[in-house]
């Protein structure tokens, strides 16, 4: 019959393989219970806090939208003119604050100052998007704004080179309207040869337009 070893406590140099995993972890557990009652509470804060966060941004979003409706209920109001649309826009955009939404409410006021005709006064909040705004849509609008304002005070020179601009840097956005502007200040400008290449390159890139036959007729008036 086989002996069995006697093993004493001293010839033990692992602790006890009988263990369970779960009685190492309580006792962890025990030791460290300071240390990890403080991890615990730091998780809970971090969690709340972003909760708590995105639950003020998403009221600031939804406030801001509420004031963008006032705007738009202001520019369509049929009985004001465009000096009393004006007035109003600039005291709801006194509420705003910074955001895609004033961007939007900024681009509004704008297009109101061309519309009544202040067109340096509607360069300036234009160029105020392209300076404050990082929206390539709103850039878009504003470039486009800038391009028109020139127009209506007549410099072409400037004008011709926002138009060429705004074409550039506006490949995802519709063009004939600015191809169109572009040929407009040409021959405003004095430019018929400019003007004739300009509406020319248009009967190539939009063929199928609805306006192309416009476009065909302009090239005839202007000896094309």
């Amino acid at each position: 019959m086989a002996k069995t070893a006697k093993v004493r406590r001293k010839d033990l140099i692992q602790p006890d393989q009988f263990i369970s995993t779960t009685d190492i972890l309580i006792a962890y557990c025990s030791k460290h219970k300071t240390g990890l009652i403080s991890i615990v509470i730091s998780l809970i804060v971090v969690v709340f806090s972003g909760i708590w966060i995105k639950y003020i941004q998403n009221e600031k979003s939804l406030s801001m939208e509420s004031l963008y409706f006032k705007v738009e209920q202001a520019k369509s109001a049929k009985e004001s003119n465009s000096k009393e649309k004006i007035k109003q826009i600039g005291i709801i955009l006194e509420e705003f604050s910074e955001g895609p939404q004033k961007q939007r409410a900024l681009l509004v006021l704008a297009d109101e100052y061309f519309n009544e005709a202040s067109y340096d006064k509607a360069i300036d909040f234009y160029q105020n998007i392209l300076n404050g705004s990082p929206s390539s849509l709103h850039h878009h609008f504003a470039n486009m704004g800038i391009a028109y304002s020139l127009e209506g005070k007549k410099d072409y020179k400037n004008a011709i080179n926002a138009y060429k601009r705004t074409i550039q840097y506006s490949n995802e956005y519709p063009l004939f309207d600015l191809y169109v502007g572009l040929a407009r200040c040409y021959e405003l400008n004095k430019e018929k040869n400019e003007a004739l290449l300009t509406l020319r390159g248009m009967q190539n890139k939009f063929p199928s337009h609805s306006k192309i036959d416009v476009i065909k007729s302009k090239i005839k008036s202007l000896g094309g």
